[in-house]
């Protein structure tokens, strides 16, 4: 397997456990607003979602960090831009931006985890992973953004 091969099979993972990340957060993202309007219990099934999210973003970073890796330094980047000196600012300070704040992201999920985990009440224990986890996917979407708006 050659280097282009290589980067490509782990770009494909990467974007597999995106898509599945989407899924899982809304459908906690759902669950969860629908646990604190109709102040439902926090079952097992919701316990389950939280720590696929959690999982699924340490996937993420993995993959993403081997992506950053020098895996990926040989292949041409190229970001949505109009002259090539924006082109390349964006292919210089992107990625590190990206990094960062995934695992500022991350960082966030976790704490929700943990919080939503001590709380005894199912109604906090919803609040604190919607509150969390809806900060760590705004800044997901920031992130996958401002390749496109900056």
């Amino acid at each position: 397997m050659d280097l282009q091969n290589g980067f490509q099979l782990i770009k494909f993972f990467h974007y597999i456990i995106s898509g599945t990340f989407l899924i899982i957060a809304i459908v906690l993202i759902y669950r969860s607003i629908s646990g604190v309007i109709k102040k439902k219990n926090y079952k097992f099934f919701d316990r389950f979602l939280s720590s696929s999210f959690i999982i699924n973003l340490y996937l993420q970073l993995i993959f993403g960090l081997i992506l950053f890796s020098n895996l990926g330094s040989s292949l041409g980047y190229d970001y949505v831009s109009d002259d090539g000196t924006v082109k390349m600012i964006s292919k210089r300070f992107w990625p590190i931006e990206h990094i960062v704040l995934m695992i500022f992201a991350l960082l966030i999920a976790n704490l929700g985890f943990i919080f939503s985990n001590i709380s005894t009440e199912s109604n906090v224990k919803f609040k604190k992973v919607l509150i969390y986890y809806s900060l760590a996917i705004l800044l997901i979407a920031y992130s996958l953004g401002a390749i496109y708006l900056f």
